[in-house]
């Protein structure tokens, strides 16, 4: 029973080490993408509310990637979030 924890362990290590490895690579193009959108808020009104739109999914999604990123450093230090 034991092996099998272990084993189990050590793939939810490896996949959160690779998660956190391509929330990591995407997190400069998402950052970019953000920071494009709020410097467009001050034109058209119609494409205010787009864009207000999209910054909060790039907000939200730049949250996520710098959490995951977070969790593959802290799984490839070998301590997983005690929260899961």
């Amino acid at each position: 029973m034991e092996d099998w924890k272990a084993g189990l362990r050590a793939e939810v290590r490896a996949i959160e080490i690779a998660t956190g490895d391509a929330a990591a690579a995407q997190l400069p193009e998402l950052l970019r993408r953000l920071r494009r959108h709020q410097a467009g808020l001050g034109g058209n009104p119609i494409l205010a509310l787009y864009r207000r739109w999209r910054i909060r999914i790039l907000a939200r999604a730049v949250a996520d990637a710098r959490w995951h990123a977070e969790q593959g450093r802290a799984a490839r230090l070998d301590g997983l979030d005690p929260r899961r």
